[in-house]
Order: C-alpha cells, then sequence, then structure tokens
C-alpha cells in the first residue's frame, strides 16, 4: 500500500521535516525494480544531505531509518544500490548523532557495506565514484565510525577498513581521499580499546615500503605484513608513497596507543630470538682478541627467528625515522640485544641502533642505548665491530653534532683493529664520505672533530691511546691512519686502502688543479703514499698499484677519448664511403664544407683531451715527493723491458699458431721461448702458475687481431686515443669469448705494456705548459720532459720541431744573454733524443746557433754541457762546430770573466765527445783545470769553519762550482783516453782529494762546503770509472778501502749522495760485485730512514742475483771480511770486536736466508785458512774477523731456528785480496788457535734479537715506542725472495714481547760518545711523516723489498758515458758455486748478465743532477783505530797537476 504523499518539505515550529514517503523495502517476491529503487534513494539522499543536523526532527525519519536498514537493502546486488544506500544510511548516523537509531546487529550490517562501498575508491572511473567519496567523507567529517567499538566481535570490521584504506591509498589516490582515510583509522585506534595484532601488523608492514626490495623482510611468522599489492612503489626515491604516509600520520596522531602495541610487537619476535637468560657484561666491556665465543647457555635462535628478527629491526628503523616516541618502549629491547651472547644478535641490534642514531637526537632520547651501542666498538667479535664502524662512519657523514664528533677517535682506533675484517668496513666505509666531509671535517684545523679531545672518552681502551699524548687532531687522524692501510698485509684491505685514498684525491683534483693551497695541504699527499707501496715489490701490491693509478688516478679513459657525435658521424661517414665508392672517384677533389668543420672540431676535441689529461699527470706529479715521483717515473721505465719481453712472447705466439705449429717450424725451439716468456712474465703478478696458465691460454686462442692490438699498446708511434681503443678491443673480444679469466692476468700486464704516460699526444701539451707555465705547472712540465727524454726519448720523434722551437725561444740571444727558466730541462730532454735518435734532430740554422749560445753563454753550466751533447751527436757539421767552441772557451781564458763556467761546461764535454779536435788545445786545457782546481780564491773563514758543512746548489758560489767543473775536465780526458800514464795521475788526484777530506790546497784553507762537494764529486767520478775494466784495474785494494769509507762520511749529504749512486750503478750492472761490500758499511748509518732503504735495497738485490750463476751475493762476504779487518776502526779489543758484529749482522739480516746460511757460515770458516794479501804481518786480524763472523752467523741462525749444515762444496778466495798459507804447519796452527776473545762471545746476544735486528738501524720501533713520526716504513727481517723459487718461512720466535722490548732497547743507536769514526755517527732525527705501525699490532707491519735493480737508461751526464760507439766488452758468467760442483771456482767472481732484466725494479735514484735534500747535523769521533791506520794522505799540489804527461790527440 502505498504512503500518502507529501508535496513538499514542512518545517514545523522551525524544525525540518522529512518528505520523502516512498517505500524502500519490500516483500519476498514482490522485489523493486532496480531502476526504481535507484530513484528512490537518490531522492532520499539528495533530501537528507539538505537536512541540517540541529534543525531536523528526527521523528520524521523513522521510517526511512527502518527502511534502509532491511536485509534485503543491505543485501543488494546492485553496486548503485548499495552506494546510495550507503549515502544515505551515513546520513542517518549524521542526523542521529550520537546515538544511532540501529540495533547492534544492524550496525555492524551498516558498516559492512561501507566496508564493501568504500572499496570503490580504488576505482576512480567507477560509475559511482561521487558516492563513495561521499560516504568516505561523512565518516570523517561526522566520526561515525566510532561506532564500530559498540558492536561485538567488530574486530572484522575493523580489520578490513585498514586493509581495504591501506590497498586503496597509492600514488594516484587524490590528497584529499588520502585525508579522509588517515582521519577515520585515527578515529578508529582511538575510540577502540585494543587493536588486533592484524591491524598492527598492517600498520607496521606499510614501513617496509621504504625499504628496497632486495633489504624486504622475508616470509616469516607473520606473513602478512608482506601481502601488500606489489603495484605499490617503494620508497626508493626522496617521495613516499601514501600509504607509508598513512601510517606515519596513525602513529604520530596516536602515540601512546601505538607505542603501546608496537612494543608488544617486538617484545614477541625478540623474546623468541633472544636467549632467555642474557649474559652478564658491562655496557663498555673491552674486546678479548684471544677469548673465544663464550657458551649461549641458553636457547639457540634459528634461522627462521633471526630472519623474523631482521625484519623487525628493519621495522623499527623506519618507524624511528617515520615516528620516534612509539619506539620508546623497544629502544630499551634493542639494548638488552646488544648484551645477547650470540653475536648475530649483537651485530643486528648495533647495526639498527647506528642507523637509527643518523635521524633524530639519539643520543639524548636514549642516553644508556646510546652508550651501550658505543660498547660496541670493543665488542669481541670482528663482525660486530665491522658493523659498529661502518655505522660510526654514515653517522660521521651525515651528522655534526656531539653524538658524531665523540665517534672520531674510535674510528681511527679501528682502522688499526686486529681483524682483518673491521679494518676492511673500516676502508669501505669511509670510502663513501663525500668530498665536503672530508676537507670540513676530517682535515679541517679547526674543524670539531680535531679540537675535540679524547682523554674522557670512555670507551676508547687504554692501549687503543695514542703514544704522543696528543689527545685530539682525530680527524686528521683517521686519514693518517688509513694511509697505513695501503701497506697493510691483507690483500684486500690494502685494495680497500688504495682505492679510498685514490678516490679522496679524485674528488679534490679540481680544487688541486686550480691551485688551493689548503686542499693541497690537507690532501695532497694521498698520491704519495700510494705510489709508496711501489717499494715493496709484491705482485699483488704492483697489481693493485696498476689499477689504482690507471683507473683513478690517471683514468686511461681520462676525459673520455670519443664522445657518441663523433662515433656517430664516423659511423655514418663510413657507411656513405661504401656506398659510394667507385661512382665519382674523379669528382670533386676538394671537401664538402661539413667534412671539413668536423674534422677541425674533432681535431680541437683531441687536442682539447690531451692537453686536459696532461694537466691531471703533471698536478699529480707536482704534488708528489721525492721517492712517489721516482716510483712514478720508473712507471714508463718498466714500460721499455715490459714491451721487450712482450714483443717476444707475441712473436711465439704467432709461431705457436695455437698450438699446431706450420711446416718448418722447431717446436721445441717455439714451446721453449712460449714457456720462457710467459714464466717471465708470470712471475710479475700473483699466483704465477695460474697467471702462467692465463698466458697459455691467450696463446692458444690465436686471435691475431689481439696480438696486434697489444703491438698497438706498446708502439711508440701509437697516438694515445689508439692506445685506449686497442685496449678496449682487446679486453671486448676476450671479454665475449669463453676465456674471461684471462684479463685477469693480462689486463695488469695490458697496463705495464701499454704507452700510457709517456705517449707521442702528450708531448706537445707539455711542451705547451712548460712555455706558459700555465696553472703554475712550468716546472713540473720541463721536469717531466727530462724524465721523458731519459726513459723514453721516441716519443719525441713527432714533436722534436716543437722542443727545438722552445729551445729557440729560451736561448741567451733571445733573453738578454740569460736562459730562460727550464731551459736546462728542455736542453737535457733534447739531448736524450739527440743520442738516440740524432738523424730526427732538426738541422735549422737558428736552432744550431741558440745550442752555440747555450754552450758558450748557458747559465746554469748545465745548460752548456747539454747543448753540446746535442751539436755533437746531431749536427752534420759537428767537426767544425767542435773545432770553434774549442778556440773560442780555450783562447784568453780567464777566471772570473763573463760566462767562464759555461766555457769550462763547454770544454768539459768537448773533450769527451770531440777528443779528435782539441789536439792543439789540450795542455790549455790541462792548465785551465789545474789552476781552477788547486788555488784557493775564497779562504777558509772563522764563520766558515762552524758554519754548515753542506749548502744547496743554488747557494754554491761560482768558485766550488768551477772547481767541480774542473775536476770533471781531468776525469773526462781520462775518459778520452784510458791509458798510459795521464790516467794513473788522474786516479790519484782523484784518491787524494778523498784521503785529504776534499782538500786541494796546500795551505788547507779550503772552505768547509768546498771539501765536502769535491770529495763527493771525486767519489762520484770514481765510480764511474770504475765501470771501465781498465780504470778500475787501477783501482787497487788500498784505494778501494779509501772509497769505501765515503759511505760513513761526516756529511750526511755526501755519504748518501755517493751511496745513492753506488746504488744506481750496481743494480744497472756497472759496476764489479766487489763493490755491492760497501753498502753494507751503512751498518752504522744514523738516519735511521736511510738505513732501512739500504737493507730493502740490498734484498731486492739479492733476490735478483739470486738467478743468476755464482752465488754472487754469499762470495762477497769473504770481500766484506776484509774490507772490514781494513777499516781505520778494526781493532781486536773486546768493544771494538763487538761494534764490528752489528757489520755482519747488518749484511745477515739483509742477504741471509735458511738456504743460503750454511754457505755464508763456509765463507767465514774458509777466510781463516788464508792469510791478509794486503797485510801479510797483520793476518791475525783476518783470523779475529773470521772466528767473529762465525759466531755471529751461529747466534743468528739460532734466533732464527734455523740449521747450519756442513758444505760440501770448496770455493777460493779472491787472489787480490787473500794469500795462501806458506805451509802446513801455519795452516795448524792457526787453525788451531782461538783468537776470539771470550767476552765477545756472551756479548753477541745482547743485539742479536729473536728477530734477528741488528743495532745497525735496521729495526723497527714499535709504535709504542715511537715519538717522532716519520715517512719511511718499517723493514721486517725476512728472508730474500728470488723469482720463481719459494723458500721456507723462518718459524716465528716463542719469546714474549717484553723481551722484545728488552732487546730493542739495548740495539738502540749509540749515543755519539760511542761512535768510533766521523761516519758513524748521530744525527738529529728527521721529523717527517710517518707510517706508524698499526696499534698495538706488529702483524700490521710488511717488510719492505725496494725495487731498486731497473735497468737504467737516463742520459745524464753523470749517469752514463756518452762517447759514443765506446763501450767495454762484457764480462764473461761465473759458473755456479754449489756444494756439488768439483771443478776450481774462479778467482774472482764477475757479474754476468742476464736477458731480460728485471722489470719490476727500480732504480731509487735515476738523476744525477737530483738536488741534495737537507740532511741534519752529524757530530763526529774523529779517534783513529790503534790498528792498521794510515797517515792521510797530503793534499793534491800544484807540482802533481803539472806533471801530468801530454797525450797524443786520439789515444785510446
Amino acid at each position: 500500500m502505498a504512503r500518502p504523499s507529501r508535496s513538499a518539505p514542512e518545517e514545523t515550529d522551525d524544525r525540518m521535516v522529512l518528505q520523502f514517503n516512498e517505500p524502500l523495502s519490500w516483500k519476498a517476491g514482490k522485489a523493486i525494480p532496480v531502476a526504481t529503487l535507484i530513484r528512490r534513494l537518490t531522492a532520499l539522499s539528495k533530501e537528507l544531505e539538505a537536512l541540517d543536523q540541529e534543525k531536523v526532527d528526527r521523528d520524521s525519519l523513522a521510517i526511512a531509518a527502518k527502511d534502509l536498514a532491511a536485509p534485503n537493502l543491505l543485501g543488494h546486488k546492485d553496486d548503485g544500490v548499495k552506494a546510495y544506500a550507503s549515502n544515505c544510511l551515513a546520513d542517518m548516523l549524521r542526523l542521529h548523532a550520537p546515538d544511532a537509531p540501529y540495533t547492534a546487529q544492524q550496525l555492524k550490517d551498516i558498516f559492512n557495506l561501507f566496508v564493501v562501498c568504500l572499496k570503490g575508491l580504488d576505482d576512480t572511473e567507477a560509475p559511482y565514484y561521487q558516492q563513495y567519496i561521499y560516504l568516505l567523507d561523512s565518516l570523517s567529517t561526522v566520526k561515525s565510525v566510532v561506532l564500530v567499538s559498540d558492536i561485538p566481535d567488530s574486530e572484522q570490521i575493523t580489520l578490513a577498513l585498514f586493509t581495504s584504506f591501506f590497498d586503496i591509498c597509492k600514488p594516484r589516490v587524490s590528497k584529499n581521499v588520502e585525508y579522509h582515510m588517515t582521519d577515520i583509522l585515527v578515529q578508529l585506534i582511538e575510540e577502540c580499546n585494543s587493536l588486533p595484532t592484524e591491524v598492527v601488523d598492517i600498520i607496521i608492514a606499510q614501513f617496509l615500503r621504504a625499504v628496497p626490495p632486495t633489504v624486504t623482510a622475508p616470509p616469516g611468522k607473520k606473513s602478512i605484513r608482506e601481502q601488500h599489492d606489489d603495484t605499490q612503489t617503494k620508497l626508493i626515491s626522496a617521495v613516499p608513497p601514501p600509504a607509508y604516509n598513512m601510517a606515519k600520520t596513525i602513529c604520530n596522531a596516536c602515540t601512546d596507543k601505538m607505542a603501546r602495541h608496537i612494543c608488544q610487537y617486538f617484545s614477541e619476535v625478540i623474546l623468541e630470538a633472544v636467549p632467555s637468560k642474557p649474559r652478564k657484561r658491562n655496557v663498555s666491556d673491552s674486546v678479548d682478541p684471544d677469548g673465544d665465543e663464550e657458551d649461549m647457555g641458553g636457547h639457540e635462535p634459528t634461522f627462521e627467528e633471526l630472519h623474523e628478527l631482521n625484519k623487525a629491526h628493519t621495522l623499527a628503523k623506519e618507524l624511528w625515522k617515520a615516528c620516534p616516541p612509539v619506539l620508546q618502549n623497544v629502544i630499551p629491547q634493542l639494548e638488552q640485544e646488544m648484551l645477547a651472547e650470540n653475536h648475530e644478535l649483537r651485530e643486528l641490534a648495533t647495526e639498527t641502533v647506528g642507523d637509527m642514531a643518523l635521524t633524530g637526537n639519539f643520543a639524548t632520547s636514549a642516553p644508556a642505548t646510546w652508550k651501550a651501542w658505543m660498547g660496541r666498538v670493543n665488542d669481541k667479535h670482528p663482525s660486530v665491530r665491522a658493523k659498529w664502524v661502518e655505522l660510526a662512519v654514515q653517522i660521521l657523514k651525515v651528522r655534526s653534532d656531539h653524538m658524531a664528533i665523540q665517534l672520531v677517535d674510535l674510528i681511527a682506533v679501528k682502522l688499526n683493529d686486529l681483524d682483518e675484517k673491521v679494518r676492511f668496513a673500516a676502508c669501505r666505509s669511509l670510502k663513501e664520505l663525500d668530498y665536503e666531509s672530508i676537507t670540513t671535517k676530517l682535515t679541517a684545523d679547526h674543524s670539531p672533530f680535531n679540537t675535540y679531545d679524547s682523554s674522557g672518552s670512555g670507551a676508547l681502551n687504554r692501549k687503543s691511546r695514542p703514544n704522543d699524548g696528543d689527545t685530539k687532531n682525530w680527524g686528521k687522524r683517521i686519514l693518517l691512519t688509513l694511509a697505513e692501510r695501503v701497506r697493510d698485509k691483507k690483500i684486500h684491505v690494502r685494495l680497500e686502502g688504495m682505492r679510498c685514498l685514490a678516490k679522496m684525491w679524485d674528488m679534490a683534483y679540481k680544487d688541486l688543479a686550480n691551485g688551493n693551497e689548503m686542499i693541497f695541504e690537507q690532501l695532497g699527499w694521498i698520491p704519495s703514499k700510494i705510489l709508496d707501496t711501489f717499494y715493496i715489490n709484491d705482485p699483488e701490491v704492483n697489481v693493485l698499484l696498476d689499477h689504482v693509478l690507471h683507473e683513478i688516478l690517471i683514468p686511461v679513459n681520462y676525459p673520455p677519448i670519443e664522445k657518441e657525435r663523433f662515433a656517430d658521424r664516423d659511423d655514418r661517414q663510413a657507411n656513405g664511403t661504401a656506398k659510394g665508392k667507385g661512382k665519382s672517384k674523379g669528382k670533386g677533389k676538394g671537401k664538402d664544407k661539413d667534412t671539413v668543420n668536423y674534422e677541425k672540431e674533432r681535431e680541437k676535441e683531441v687536442l682539447d683531451g690531451d692537453k686536459v689529461r696532461v694537466q691531471r699527470l703533471l698536478v699529480l706529479v707536482k704534488g708528489l715527493d721525492t721517492k712517489a715521483k721516482r716510483a712514478l717515473f720508473a712507471v714508463p721505465l718498466r714500460q721499455i723491458s715490459y714491451a721487450k719481453v712482450m714483443e717476444v712472447f707475441l712473436k711465439a705466439c704467432e709461431d705457436n699458431n695455437g698450438g699446431v705449429l706450420e711446416e718448418g717450424m722447431d717446436e721445441a725451439a717455439v714451446n721453449t721461448t712460449l714457456e720462457k716468456f710467459s714464466a717471465w712474465l708470470s712471475q710479475k703478478l700473483p699466483e704465477p702458475p695460474r697467471a702462467k696458465e692465463n698466458l697459455h691460454r691467450f696463446a692458444k686462442m690465436h686471435d691475431r687481431r689481439c696480438y696486434q692490438l697489444i703491438r698497438y699498446c706498446f708502439s711508440p708511434e701509437s697516438e694515445y686515443r689508439t692506445v685506449v681503443r686497442a685496449l678496449k678491443e682487446i679486453k671486448k673480444r676476450i671479454g665475449d669469448s669463453t676465456m674471461t679469466t684471462i684479463l685477469d692476468s693480462l689486463t695488469p700486464l695490458l697496463y705495464r705494456v701499454s704507452q700510457l704516460i709517456y705517449n707521442k699526444s702528450h708531448v706537445a701539451p707539455i711542451v705547451e705548459f712548460s712555455r706558459t707555465d700555465e696553472m703554475g705547472l712550468g716546472s713540473t712540465a720541463h721536469e717531466v720532459l727530462k724524465e721523458m727524454s731519459a726513459s723514453n726519448p721516441a716519443v719525441f720523434k713527432a714533436n722534436v720541431k716543437a722542443l727545438s722551437d722552445l729551445l729557440q725561444e729560451q736561448s741567451p740571444d733571445a733573453n738578454g744573454n740569460t736562459s730562460a727558466p727550464g731551459a736546462v730541462d728542455t736542453l737535457k730532454a733534447c739531448a736524450g733524443f739527440a743520442k738516440s735518435y740524432p738523424k730526427d734532430m732538426p738541422q735549422e740554422r737558428k736552432l744550431i746557433e741558440s745550442l752555440v749560445s747555450f754552450a758558450l753563454t748557458g747559465k746554469p753550466p748545465a745548460a752548456a754541457k747539454h747543448a753540446v751533447t746535442i751539436i755533437m751527436y746531431s749536427a752534420n757539421r759537428k767537426e767544425m762546430y767542435a773545432t770553434d767552441l774549442f778556440k773560442r772557451c780555450v783562447n784568453d781564458f780567464t777566471y772570473g770573466e763573463e760566462n767562464f763556467l759555461a766555457k769550462m761546461a763547454c770544454l768539459s764535454q768537448l773533450v769527451l765527445l770531440a777528443p779528435e779536435q782539441y789536439e792543439d788545445e789540450e795542455p790549455k786545457v790541462i792548465q785551465i783545470a789545474k789552476d781552477v782546481i788547486t788555488n784557493v780564491r775564497t779562504p777558509l773563514g772563522d764563520e766558515e769553519e762552524n758554519g754548515p758543512e753542506w749548502c744547496d746548489d743554488d747557494e754554491l758560489d761560482e768558485e766550488c762550482q768551477a772547481k767541480l767543473l774542473g775536476l770533471r775536465m781531468l776525469v773526462n780526458l781520462w775518459r778520452s783516453h784510458l791509458e798510459g800514464e795521464f790516467s794513473t795521475m788522474v786516479m790519484t788526484v782523484l784518491i787524494r782529494i778523498i784521503s785529504s777530506d776534499g782538500e786541494v790546497s796546500v795551505d788547507k784553507k779550503s772552505p768547509k762546503t768546498h771539501r765536502a762537494r769535491l770529495r763527493l764529486a771525486a767519489a762520484l767520478h770514481l765510480l764511474k770509472l770504475a765501470q771501465q775494466k781498465s780504470c778500475d784495474d787501477l783501482i787497487q785494494p788500498a784505494e778501494f778501502h779509501r772509497l769505501a769509507c765515503m759511505a760513513q762520511d761526516p756529511c750526511a749529504q755526501v755519504r748518501h749522495g755517493f751511496v745513492d749512486k753506488l746504488k744506481k750503478y750496481l743494480a744497472s750492472n756497472k759496476l764489479p760485485i766487489r763493490f755491492y761490500t760497501i753498502v753494507f758499511l751503512m751498518a752504522f748509518e744514523p738516519v735511521e730512514e736511510y738505513s732501512m732503504n739500504a737493507t730493502t735495497w740490498i734484498r731486492a738485490r739479492t733476490a735478483a742475483l739470486s738467478q743468476r750463476p755464482g752465488n754472487i751475493m754469499e762470495n762477497i762476504f769473504a770481500r766484506l771480511m776484509s774490507l772490514l779487518v781494513h777499516h781505520p776502526d778494526f781493532a781486536n779489543q773486546v768493544k771494538d770486536l763487538s761494534d764490528f758484529a752489528k757489520y755482519i749482522l747488518f749484511y745477515l739480516v739483509a742477504v741471509a736466508n735458511e738456504e743460503n746460511i750454511s754457505l755464508i757460515y763456509y765463507v767465514a770458516q774458509r777466510v781463516k785458512q788464508y792469510r791478509d794479501q794486503l797485510s801479510p804481518q797483520n793476518s791475525e786480524n783476518l783470523y779475529y774477523i773470521s772466528e767473529l763472523a762465525q759466531a755471529v752467523i751461529k747466534h743468528y741462525a739460532e734466533s732464527r731456528k734455523w740449521t747450519i749444515q756442513t758444505w760440501p762444496g770448496k770455493i777460493n778466495l779472491p787472489s787480490s785480496l787473500f794469500a795462501p798459507m806458506r805451509n802446513t804447519h801455519e795452516s795448524q796452527e792457526v787453525a788451531g788457535k782461538t783468537y776470539l776473545p771470550a767476552e765477545v762471545e756472551s756479548n753477541l746476544k745482547s743485539f742479536i734479537n729473536p728477530k734477528g735486528r741488528s743495532a745497525a738501524g735496521t729495526t723497527r720501533k714499535r709504535k709504542n715506542d715511537e715519538k717522532a713520526p716519520s715517512s719511511i716504513p718499517a723493514v721486517r727481517p725476512k728472508k730474500a725472495k728470488s723469482e720463481g723459487k719459494s723458500e721456507t718461512p723462518a718459524k716465528k720466535s716463542s719469546k714474549s714481547s717484553k723481551s722484545s722490548k728488552k732487546a730493542k732497547e739495548r740495539f738502540e743507536t749509540p749515543p755519539p760518545g760511542e761512535r768510533r769514526r766521523s761516519g758513524r755517527a748521530t744525527a738529529q732525527k728527521v721529523a717527517n711523516y710517518r707510517e706508524d705501525a698499526a696499534s698495538g699490532d706488529e702483524g700490521y707491519d710488511d717488510s719492505d723489498d725496494e725495487m731498486l735493480d731497473a735497468e737504467d737508461s737516463s742520459s745524464e751526464s753523470e749517469s752514463e758515458d756518452e762517447r759514443p760507439k765506446r763501450t767495454p766488452k762484457a764480462a764473461s758468467k761465473p759458473k755456479k758455486v754449489t756444494p756439488k760442483s768439483k771443478g776450481k771456482a774462479e778467482k774472482e767472481l764477475n757479474v754476468g748478465t742476464e736477458p731480460p732484466k728485471s722489470a719490476e725494479a727500480v732504480d731509487a735514484d735515476r738523476s744525477e743532477e737530483k738536488d741534495q735534500e737537507k740532511s741534519p747535523v752529524v757530530t763526529t769521533r774523529t779517534t783513529r783505530a790503534k790498528r792498521g791506520q794510515k797517515a792521510p794522505s797530503p793534499a793534491v799540489s800544484s807540482s802533481e797537476l803539472s806533471d801530468l804527461p801530454d797525450l797524443p790527440s786520439g789515444t785510446e
């Protein structure tokens, strides 16, 4: 029956009455049509929407409210009916608020309908989307959702609302919808007394959206968290997804309730994983390095539990970022986890707390937990400490407050942790620091990280505190300690340390290039520390250095060689050429405009790229110290040796033909060559067997294109772009094959053979920098040019014209009779090129005139010398120029006249290179040299007598320079004649200059600086002359002993300069083996750094010489004993013999190993079977030294746990030093007598410690014993390694560190009063930057095997014989003396040659004219030995020089 209709809404007593009167319910079987029902519901919805809650007549709503709650309407299947019904019901709840006109069951059905309708919000294109929006807005505004709390068993409705809303909340959802949904959920949480566990899971699961997919928690017990829509975006960008924002807002709005629920959730997860009985330990427990993992005692967490726990911790970190207050009850549980027995739990809790500390103020919010986290720095498990240091570095990166500052000292300490995992983690974390953090936090002087005083730090162990008492500057100390890791004993830590430092320098490059002095002071030292590892001479370290050098410091593809636009244009041009080939050969000789412009643009791009690359190289070189420069310059020097070997290896690969040899090929010879050179190359790489196998696989692959590409890499004719493209193609071709492991061994070899540093493309930019001094790189460019000309002059071929133009610009004629700055380096570069490629030098008249001008007026005199060299090697009419120069220099020569030094330098070079042209002028030349050397024009004054003994080159006065040039003139005269009485007289002059302490005046009034320079020059000349067999024969043993004492000269610059040159010549096999004995006199070197360098050099040479026959380093021990016997300080008293035992120990530390100790002992015994040939009446001294040597060897072998066996062979000693016994009776008498005092035997143990370190400067102090830093790492006594041989390592001593420390105290350098000779004097310790050993851990110390045995190809005047085509005959190879040898050994052991020479080694001093470094003043003691002392030789007299005979011109 229809209701009575109402014409319009009525208002009764100002109250609004509902006018709707149509039925909405129906009986079964008489359903209202859907269209009619929707129309009625629409009308009702509109009318209800217009009614005001305060004015409505609720009685008029009763019928409609009842009809709307009818089950057949609430359960209707049509979406439109449900949508409009939900709107009407929402308005009914609004109009009846706060009391709903429905029963609890009706409300439950109504809210179920609401849930169904609200799901429609997920589709914005739905037809009833606006009705869903209205429903959502009504529930949020009216807060009708609170009625859910009155419904029994409403958990399902609550869960459905949370699930639906979070599924709907996607990025495309409007902010208004997101806001209303969030508001509804917040109302629901606030009204409900408790939330279902599933609801808490849903809220927390939203924070997983902030975790990258790879970190999303794995499936576990509470897997509902992972049941979110996969289409939801993860928080991998700066904009969080809406669902994350909803959860965040809910937690912040309902902090108290959510805190309880979240705490309950974490308690369940943590209690299931954490053992029931937490261990009892203090927060600041220290690490026990030797302690084992404690017994867990309780429940051990399973893998699933740890997985779930890891998920919970991930959520905790995200909750801390979003809403820290909800974790107020969770954080104490994390603190308990950090005290758990299981290290995995501690590590997880440490990571979580560390991540939390990145944001907010964790230290203030949870001070106890923060303190517990700080204590994990000393956790006993390395994985926990590693995780701690990773998080600490991140905190330091993102924060600048006190939380980060108090971590800086702990990070520095962890870089020296005992465990490699911790050190590796520290290096890896520091690599992620940004440039601003490095420069403003770690390196800035006034940074809080450097002003922070760690004296009150409770987390820092007493053992970890700095020994120098400085509890500040921890930011800088982090970088300095990081620099020590490049010498770490673990290879992966070394690699990470190198890469970290190199990346820091790479970030600072722009500022360094712009001349930022502050940045240079902070980070400019990094490349030097990295390149210092070159001297370790370890294959693994060398490979690491190759990668870091060519991939970070000077990247191979820096800047990108080809841009895409050029590559595309090349492809189009190639395609066009192919299509049009043969169509119009004769048409159009010229190129189109686009092609011309393209070629110009490309050429400009190439030139700019070369300049940018060269600029980076020059900036790198400019910041290097002297030692690092030598290492860097040795890289291209090494390239030459590797290229030669690689060429032979490639030829063998081609002959091998992949294992299928062509007819006529000698299979045995081919296989032998391939085997030999692949073995040589593999010995320079880690894991030689594996490297050798890879090289054989490369040969078997037989890719002829790769062979040609490798040849492009090392060809001097290849441009840089060609080299880089070849490298890329080689890697691509091999990488695409099935033999990709070949690249592991081939890549470092490619870096070593390629023309990457010295390339023909680099010459023009370097010349430009040297000419313009752009960015202050002019002097560095000159230095690089000089080194380039010395090691690889072939790269100048394409740019020699630019060098000649530069010479003309720098000539004295073009600069007002003054040589331009850098002219000497340019001349030296040209001289090196002229020697190798004389026909390629330009013959321009202006160039020759400029060279003549340099020869006559060049300043400094070295300019004249190099100019003469260029003329005499390359000029077409060099005889004419030589004659003219002789006349202009000799005629009317007057000491002190203008340019007289240039004339003397010109003469000294002419007499060497043009001996045939000075026949008529020879007496005048000798007279000039005599007058200059013997006359003292600057008498010694009181101030000079008490002043320094050495002055720098730029402070050297003209008189001293003239004397040095005069001495060179005489020596070069000798070198040009080689024979005759003149040679003997010059030899006498040189020896007497050395013996007379450099004095050339009879009145002995020469200044101290002159004497030091002259005796050094005389010694260096003797070393150069000794390279000639005829000259070496003139140096008798007595003269040799005087020369050897130069290694103990009281002036540090003199002895260092002498020893450096000696090592250089010995490394290049230019001197007889007897000269090796001089190096061992450095046992008493007062500068510890230099003594350690000598030890490492000897080890490197021992390893190199061990590959040659003759037991060279073992047999020279007899020569060393003879040298010691005739040392001016030798005496047979107990104290003297104890001192000389240190020489022997110095030799043993550097040479002896378990394999050769028996031979060395045999040599010591053998000496007692001979008489002293030089002084037969004092042969007893020889027996004293023999017994002393035997005693020292025994103690040393005992300390190293070595066994000395009887040597079955027989070795004859050098007949020039040792004479046979006169008869059997004398032999038996000597053999039966003991000469060594018993007191000496008892004193030997006082300086031979269990590790075999001597007091002769070869020890390394522990860090706890050091106060002054040093830049040279310690040398650990170590058995010498030979390439291709493996030796049994020495057993470690089991003695305590306490006894070792006592031994070191006895091992210190003797005080000044106990020095026995001027050379063995004390010195003020040089304070400079040092790599300290790891704090309290000797295990970090690495032996430094300096690579100082490379072939030296320097073109400097004092480093090679400049006479064309005058080379001595090579010495024959001696037979190797072995225990099984039955033949008679040679009397004299000569150094043989064996190609190819070790290219891994580095000659420490290739530069003859390098500036002598300042050295501390040496205090001396001039006491002489009681025996064997010789009277000092008188000064060189004028009569001796005047007696020099006239030699015919051209005599050889």
